[in-house]
């Protein structure tokens, strides 16, 4: 790499992105959702649980738990075909030329994590309102050690502000088929579950929020042979809850 390749400052995401029209609707998006359930079918021996648990229409959250890179593409895979899902994902991931490309017609928009990144919140509420499903992980970043971790308020806000139900999503394998640091993927069996709605009063807090909805999601990764107990304490907070 040359110096003046090394000088040369990184592309970043203009302060006035707009979601790319007809996003979902892109040979984009159809080729990439075609590829991934080839992927997962063929290589990640999938199964999927309890996708009728997922409404086909009105808002909707899904929040499930971050062990690879491997996970937000297998929630797109599994709803490819059944629904249309927006997924908030770390605004790095639009820094090159092809990652800006592809993120804006697969239905994904940016977060800015260690903020609180009010457009984004907004413009969340705004889809949720319309009636759209939003895909996110609410341990803000990826596992280090596989174990779930306690869920950042991101996802507590969302919800107090829009009342709508949250599905918890238990990812199965990915953490040993690609955990963070390891260079090459290894073949082993993987599984998705979606959890029945979790419908939260009006006045939950936000403590109340992240605890059930994190225990909502252990018991679903138990239930599908990761036993795994509810995250302990605070979260370090860092951002929205775009996935890592």
């Amino acid at each position: 790499m040359t110096a003046e390749a090394a000088d040369k400052p990184k592309r970043t995401v203009p302060e006035d992105w707009q979601p790319f029209p007809r996003a979902g609707y892109t040979p984009t998006y159809y080729i990439a959702g075609t590829l991934l359930r080839l992927f997962y079918w063929l290589y990640g021996r999938w199964t999927i649980i309890g996708l009728e648990n997922v409404p086909r229409t009105g808002g909707v959250l899904l929040a499930g738990n971050h062990v690879s890179l491997l996970d937000p593409p297998m929630v797109g895979g599994a709803l490819f075909g059944y629904r249309r899902v927006r997924f908030m994902a770390k605004i790095e991931l639009w820094s090159t030329r092809i990652g800006h490309f592809v993120m804006d017609r697969i239905m994904s928009y940016p977060v800015k994590r260690g903020t609180a990144d009010r457009p984004t919140i907004r413009r969340t509420l705004e889809w949720l309102a319309q009636g759209d499903a939003i895909a996110i992980f609410p341990e803000g970043e990826r596992s280090e050690d596989g174990k779930l971790q306690p869920a950042q308020p991101g996802i507590a806000l969302l919800v107090q502000k829009s009342g709508v139900p949250v599905i918890p999503v238990a990812i199965v394998g990915t953490y040993e088929m690609w955990p963070r640091g390891r260079k090459k993927l290894k073949r082993v069996p993987l599984k998705i579950a979606f959890g029945q709605p979790i419908l939260f009063p009006q006045g939950a807090t936000r403590e109340q929020i992240t605890s059930l909805l994190m225990e909502r999601i252990a018991e679903l990764l138990t239930a599908n042979g990761q036993p795994t107990d509810p995250p302990v304490g605070a979260p370090v907070p860092h951002s929205a809850d775009g996935g890592d």
